[in-house]
């Protein structure tokens, strides 16, 4: 009889995690929407992936940083070291006068609004930036838009089968493929996949009414393994009793779970 109850309980939490995890991907979907109403997709784009590089510390930063170095002003720049010098004399670490043509060196950050304290050396917004310009100078040609409907496009895969572990490492290797550009790390990228560029371009071919690929990324969803743990995830799976986390879309449902719990968004 435990048996069965303790079924009972896997099989209601696989239907929680499965709700939450459509409404927290729902939301960022309505996030991309709203984005897109105000600025074309590179320059939406871009202002996610700046802001995301902050982490919770310099967030608003980074969001400042990308709206007064908008991305079309970085096509022009092309260069990565001269994308990176730009970038680090408007945050107001650096100073590139005399060395960029055609730039407004007047427009510069006050280096006292980063955060610094708290945040590991690797995380510092100059390492951030100088990161982030190699993945910039790399999509200055076709714009990071296009960039990545390429590279979605290029790994569209509809043959799935009905073994999980088979489908999550065609998932895992499609991520991997998506975002195969230099500067940022593996479990980075795979955070910037999925918390940007999913619901992002989900939203894309939506407003296309473009099925096929709806269902190609819903299925990555589906199978990609879960990121890494952070404090979140395993306070969630503490308070379900849950011990193993098999997805993205679960480990989406996990954080749903929290904020629904202890209150905000997480946005």
């Amino acid at each position: 009889m435990k048996k069965i109850n303790r079924m009972s309980f896997e099989i209601k939490n696989e239907i929680k995690l499965e709700e939450l995890a459509l409404k927290r991907l729902e939301k960022k979907k309505q996030r991309m929407r709203n984005l897109l109403k105000i600025a074309l997709p590179d320059e939406a784009i871009y202002r996610e992936i700046m802001l995301s590089l902050g982490y919770k510390e310099n967030k608003l930063q980074f969001l400042e940083l990308a709206m007064i170095t908008p991305y079309s002003e970085i096509r022009k720049i092309r260069d990565r070291k001269l994308i990176e010098l730009a970038l680090l004399h408007r945050a107001g670490f650096g100073d590139a006068y005399g060395k960029i043509d055609n730039f407004d060196f007047s427009l510069k950050m006050d280096r006292k609004v980063w955060k610094l304290r708290g945040v590991r050396p690797y995380n510092f917004p100059q390492n951030r930036i100088k990161q982030i310009s190699q993945l910039l100078s790399l999509t200055a040609d076709m714009g990071i838009f296009s960039f990545f409907t390429r590279r979605i496009e290029e790994n569209y895969n509809d043959d799935w089968t009905n073994d999980f572990k088979g489908n999550q490492k065609i998932a895992n290797q499609i991520v991997k493929k998506i975002m195969n550009f230099p500067g940022i790390g593996l479990d980075r990228k795979q955070e910037m996949f999925f918390n940007i560029i999913f619901p992002f371009f989900l939203v894309v071919y939506e407003d296309e009414k473009n099925q096929s690929m709806m269902d190609f990324l819903n299925s990555i969803f589906e199978y990609h393994k879960p990121l890494a743990a952070n404090s979140i995830i395993k306070e969630s799976m503490k308070m379900l009793n849950i011990k193993k986390v098999s997805s993205v879309k679960e480990y989406f449902g996990l954080i749903q779970y929290y904020y629904d719990t202890k209150g905000g968004d997480g946005e």
